[in-house]
């Protein structure tokens, strides 16, 4: 049996086509090189983290991450799995700057990064909680297991610390 493969679609590695529009040529494709692309994606991702810190930023709070946490909207409806809509349906979104426009891909990019990273907070959350909760009343007649002395170790030092930067 022989099988046959068909490109139905060119392909160039490397090069990227852009679509210019001035008032003489609306619409004009150009090729832009892979260092324009490279310093463009650069760019595009530096402003996607940028408005996710903000937006992290906004909702750092107790109530805000036990809102999260119950999985339910305002209006009892259970939150969407992808995290920008999640966060949308939660009013928690990027505010773009005046005079500044971004396509909606873009936002919803940044709000992402942003709900899994408070996702991820909550679960850390949970798991710091149910840690200190399972904690012995006196820790220094409890027996000392290896996890346990370093459980203690990384506590004492403040390693354990939830932050948005992380």
């Amino acid at each position: 049996m022989t099988v046959t493969l068909t490109a139905v679609a060119t392909c160039t590695a490397g090069t990227a086509w852009v679509v210019s529009r001035t008032p003489e040529k609306p619409g004009l494709r150009q090729p832009v090189s892979r260092r324009v692309l490279f310093e463009r994606a650069g760019s595009l991702t530096a402003l996607v983290q940028q408005f996710a810190a903000v937006l992290l930023a906004s909702v750092w709070s107790e109530r805000d991450l036990d809102q999260l946490a119950c999985g339910v909207d305002v209006a009892g409806r259970k939150l969407p799995s992808k995290g920008w809509m999640a966060l949308r349906r939660l009013g928690w979104t990027v505010v773009v700057p005046a005079g500044v426009r971004v396509p909606d891909r873009v936002l919803r990019a940044a709000e992402e990064q942003a709900a899994r990273a408070l996702r991820l907070v909550v679960h850390r959350r949970a798991v710091a909680a149910a840690i200190v909760a399972s904690w012995p009343a006196d820790p220094a007649g409890a027996p000392r297991t290896i996890g346990c002395c370093c459980l203690l170790l990384v506590l004492s030092l403040g390693e354990l610390t939830l932050s948005p930067l992380e």
